[in-house]
């Protein structure tokens, strides 16, 4: 763990002529020498294809380009599309490419390229998650610079929707034959030399249309612990950690890291809100027990506790600074309140325990024993949970499962309390509300008919006050119904040596913007 970073480059380099996943005739034999950036990396990059859902966001983003781009504020810029034109109805709107872009295989970014990315996910019911997918009811193609998007209906989120990354980015046609997905080639401004499972090596795209990074490399580096990628960091094997989706930080380990002279810790507003839902077809069908459950916990001090004084007690599904995120909700918190409502509601207390009709209240509280992609470990904060709810006589069984069967019991409804969080910019808010409040997303936080209109009226609504007004009227019919517990907003980290230079707080977490960045 203690080699120079001159040995660590050898072997990477030695390593990677003999792992590469592309022809070796392709790699700059000069960039296998240039000045790199060691990136740690939570888990294998998986199968870099745009269009499926397996590829880590922060390579996806660095290998492909939308044709809109999302920025500081969550204001749009032009991306491959250098203009756009919405038509006064809503209905059309039409994208002006770059001229001279080519993918990295010298495929031409042509109309008929952008047609055939979109038509690898118009229309298909895996992406019903973005609602993108189901307006657009044709693709035309003018002329070699021009795609036009016929819509259904007028739909205001359509442009930040382009800019997300799986499925929209633009992936090279020939990296598909037969439409199946085989090599990641795209526009951006970094190539892919290799991916394996311990690991992916990045080469500058010399051919970029835009202003080139001043590093050569990329490696990444997989190391699973989280607090062996801190050490990793310490230690000088590794140069950048951070950002939920690449190689997350706990609050713990941005403490200690705060204190060295050798690192920089960046800090950034959070973007996600960190909840409790219910499943309504148990014990937490019952209001008065929804009810109890968000009056017993204390989030203020649960959020002291373990966010190490970088997270903030939630009040919104969304916090402040995503827009319509709506108005602060009361905080909740009130032990007393919960017992008399437990009491109300023919809970009674025996022992230790609430029954009522002969049964004892218990809530299943499902986890995934490894944290998702992108989310903090989820254990801690469910014993602090589990507590809160003793203490007012409800009992908590803790479940943690694995990935697989925590995905499939969340589906099946085999739980009767989870963890859930939004999706983060550039998804939120009009994404998360469909895959959160809506019947047809596969493990929805809350959806009734009351929460399914109000998303359509927010995600149709054609003018900024009505959008404003629809997506508050869905945030109060979730609070009405006691639907979930808003815990707490994730903090955005990142950390850097300090031989790292020009590194700043990307605009979202899936983003990673290298251009000025070196390394001393």
């Amino acid at each position: 763990m203690f080699r120079s970073r001159l040995f660590t480059i050898l072997v990477a380099s030695i390593m990677l002529i003999g792992a590469c996943a592309s022809d070796p005739s392709d790699v700059d034999e000069k960039a296998l020498a240039a000045p790199v950036l060691r990136i740690g990396l939570s888990e294998e990059s998986g199968a870099l294809d745009p269009h499926a859902f397996t590829g880590n966001f922060l390579l996806l983003d660095a290998i492909y380009e939308p044709l809109v781009t999302y920025t500081e504020g969550g204001k749009l810029a032009p991306g491959l599309a250098e203009s756009w034109t919405v038509a006064e109805d809503g209905r059309q709107v039409t994208f002006d490419l770059r001229d001279g872009v080519r993918f990295t295989d010298g495929t031409p970014l042509d109309s008929a390229a952008v047609k055939w990315n979109l038509d690898r996910w118009v229309g298909n019911k895996k992406f019903t998650f973005f609602r993108a997918s189901q307006v657009i009811s044709a693709v035309d193609t003018p002329d070699s610079d021009t795609v036009r998007l016929m819509l259904s209906e007028p739909y205001e989120p359509l442009l930040q929707e382009m800019s997300i990354v799986r499925p929209v980015r633009l992936l090279s046609p020939k990296s598909a034959p037969g439409g199946e997905f085989t090599t990641p080639v795209g526009t951006g401004p970094w190539k892919l030399v290799s991916n394996s499972a311990t690991g992916a090596t990045l080469a500058r795209n010399d051919d970029h249309w835009a202003t080139r990074p001043k590093l050569e490399r990329l490696e990444f580096k997989v190391i699973p612990d989280s607090q062996a990628r801190v050490d990793a960091l310490a230690n000088g094997e590794i140069d950048l950690i951070g950002g939920s989706y690449l190689a997350p930080i706990t609050p713990l380990e941005a403490k200690s890291l705060s204190e060295r002279g050798d690192v920089t810790l960046l800090t950034g507003a959070s973007d996600v809100s960190i909840m409790l839902g219910f499943n309504p077809d148990g014990p937490a069908g019952d209001r008065a027990v929804r009810e109890a459950v968000r009056q017993a916990i204390d989030t203020t001090s649960l959020v002291g506790a373990l966010f190490q004084g970088y997270g903030e007690p939630a009040r919104r599904v969304f916090p402040p600074n995503v827009p319509d995120s709506g108005t602060d909700l009361p905080p909740y918190f009130d032990q007393a309140g919960a017992r008399a409502t437990l009491d109300a509601a023919g809970y009674a207390l025996e022992g230790d325990s609430r029954v009522k009709n002969g049964e004892k209240l218990s809530l299943k509280l499902l986890l995934p024993a490894k944290p998702a992609a992108g989310q903090l470990d989820p254990r801690t904060m469910a014993e602090a949970i589990a507590g809160s709810l003793k203490a007012v006589g409800i009992t908590v069984e803790i479940s943690p499962v694995d990935a697989a069967a925590y995905y499939d019991e969340r589906a099946e409804g085999t739980y009767d309390l989870t963890f859930f969080e939004g999706l983060g910019a550039p998804y939120d808010p009009s994404s998360s509300i469909v895959s959160l409040f809506t019947s047809g997303a596969r493990a929805p936080l809350w959806a009734t008919p009351a929460t399914e209109k109000a998303v359509d009226k927010a995600l149709f609504a054609r003018d900024p006050a009505a959008r404003t007004a629809a997506y508050q009227e869905l945030y109060d019919a979730v609070a009405a119904d006691a639907g979930f517990v808003p815990l707490a907003y994730r903090p955005r980290m990142w950390a850097v040596r300090s031989a790292v230079k020009g590194f700043t707080m990307p605009p979202t977490d899936v983003d990673l913007e290298l251009t000025g960045v070196t390394v001393g």
